[in-house]
């Protein structure tokens, strides 16, 4: 899975840390607030409850016992549960924390010195148990009120909610007028929750802050795009392509300019390069004629005829030699032309050599295609079938066009070239077989020129083995 990520693009791999990072940013962000809300909603319902059952118990203890029972009713409601008691609902602790110190100093400090109190971590917690008498009581009064607020009610508003969807917070027993005063208090559990409009919001504002993120990676990472395309057009071409270098960031400025000045310096020693072969090929012409007119005022026997042939062997291989130099010329223009006669033209010329070719190709197919440099493409490699494949193999030419790119294929069933040999074969001056030696008109470079000029159209030269044997030559070519 690691290796797979590496192997995306960039922008992917900066796009899934980016994501990934406000992913784990907001749902940590939603923890620590919701827990920060949570807390500060249990002190504030705490501190809420503390000053309700000091009133209540002021309350009780002014007025007789006949009535306590009426004012619990009467201050009730469905966040604070209250019952009087002879004994404490809720038992005294050992180990307090500080908050609970805290609530019993103020009940101290309000005039009731015996409190037990207890507050509740838990966030789903229920509101303590009363009894049934008062909880039949609170239901009625309940009940009684929304009776009375149907229309309110049937609008949206609900005075009174039940105790059930309360959490509770505090629960505690208070000695007053020789009676326990037992409360629960909690908080809504729904007000602890983010709304779905909080949260969308959130959702909404982490993804716009990814897009923005993600077009301002993208845009940085344009003339890195730009240096790449600019790299694969000059492998193939050899011809210059400057990336823009205004507006780059300061880290990248260096990076291109080394790279246009790298394509100047490689286009410049291609040129030297063949202007020394060319030279050199054109003046070794000039003691090479002179040795073939010398030859042949020689007398007539085997050693003049030894010579003739290795001053045309060096004629040949001057002239292979200029070739190869002449192919980082200009590159030729492309003209759209009907492939079927063009083929059969090349195919007609080999069989009056007694070279028979097998053409294949539709008779509409129409390319665009460089006409000189493509058969001289395709000539090398009828040449490089027919002098290697052996007299009983068969050679055909194949053509195939797309929407986007022509594949000629020729496709011999001779001895054919070991696969871990493609790649030398199509290096300069390179003859895999001992036996091709210099009499032969072939010294290396045929594979090697077909190779070049196909790269200057876009296109690639690519060998693979011939099933059941021989060799599949194929020029592919951009469209």
């Amino acid at each position: 899975m690691i290796t797979n990520y590496l192997r995306q693009k960039l922008i992917y791999q900066i796009g899934i840390i980016v994501l990934v990072g406000f992913v784990i940013s907001f749902v940590l962000s939603l923890y620590l607030l919701s827990y920060d809300k949570s807390q500060s909603l249990n002190k504030l319902s705490v501190s809420r409850a503390l000053q309700r059952v000091v009133s209540i118990a002021d309350t009780l203890k002014q007025t007789p016992d006949s009535l306590h029972r009426t004012l619990l009713d009467a201050s009730a409601s469905s966040d604070l549960q209250l019952s009087l008691t002879k004994t404490p609902k809720v038992a005294a602790q050992n180990s307090l924390s500080g908050m609970e110190n805290d609530v019993i100093q103020a009940f101290n400090q309000a005039g009731y010195p015996q409190a037990n109190i207890t507050l509740i971590a838990s966030p789903d917690a229920p509101l303590m148990s009363l009894d049934e008498q008062n909880m039949a009581t609170m239901h009625q009064r309940m009940m009684g009120t929304n009776s009375m607020m149907d229309n309110r009610a049937s609008n949206g508003h609900h005075l009174m909610l039940s105790p059930r969807s309360f959490s509770a917070t505090i629960n505690g027993s208070v000695l007053v007028a020789k009676q326990w005063l037992n409360f629960s208090s909690g908080v809504e559990k729904s007000a602890a929750h983010w709304s779905s409009s909080v949260l969308l919001t959130l959702v909404c504002v982490m993804l716009l802050t990814v897009l923005v993120s993600l077009m301002i990676i993208r845009r940085a990472l344009k003339p890195i795009r730009q240096l790449g395309n600019a790299a694969q057009i000059f492998a193939h071409t050899k011809q210059v392509q400057e990336v823009n270098n205004d507006n780059l960031p300061q880290d990248l400025t260096p990076t291109i300019n080394a790279f246009n000045q790298m394509q100047h310096q490689v286009t410049e020693y291609i040129d030297e390069r063949t202007k020394l072969l060319a030279a050199i090929s054109h003046d070794l012409r000039t003691p090479l004629t002179s040795l073939r007119l010398r030859a042949e005022f020689l007398e007539e026997n085997e050693d003049r005829q030894q010579i003739l042939n290795n001053i045309e062997t060096m004629d040949k291989m001057l002239s292979e030699t200029l070739r190869f130099a002449k192919q980082d010329a200009q590159p030729e223009t492309c003209q759209r032309t009907e492939l079927y006669p063009w083929f059969n033209a090349i195919c007609h010329h080999y069989q009056q050599q007694g070279i028979e070719i097998t053409l294949r190709c539709p008779n509409d197919a129409v390319g665009s295609i460089p006409v000189i440099n493509l058969k001289r493409m395709v000539e090398n490699l009828l040449n490089n079938a027919a002098q290697y494949a052996g007299n009983d193999a068969s050679i055909s030419l194949e053509a195939v066009v797309t929407s986007n790119r022509l594949s000629i294929s020729v496709v011999d069933t001779g001895v054919g070239i070991e696969p871990q040999h493609h790649e030398q074969a199509l290096k300069p001056f390179v003859r895999l077989d001992n036996a091709r030696n210099t009499q032969q008109s072939n010294i290396g470079l045929g594979l090697a020129i077909t190779q070049s000029l196909a790269s200057k159209y876009g296109g690639e030269l690519r060998l693979e083995a011939n099933q059941p044997k021989g060799l599949k030559a194929t020029i592919h070519l951009a469209q």
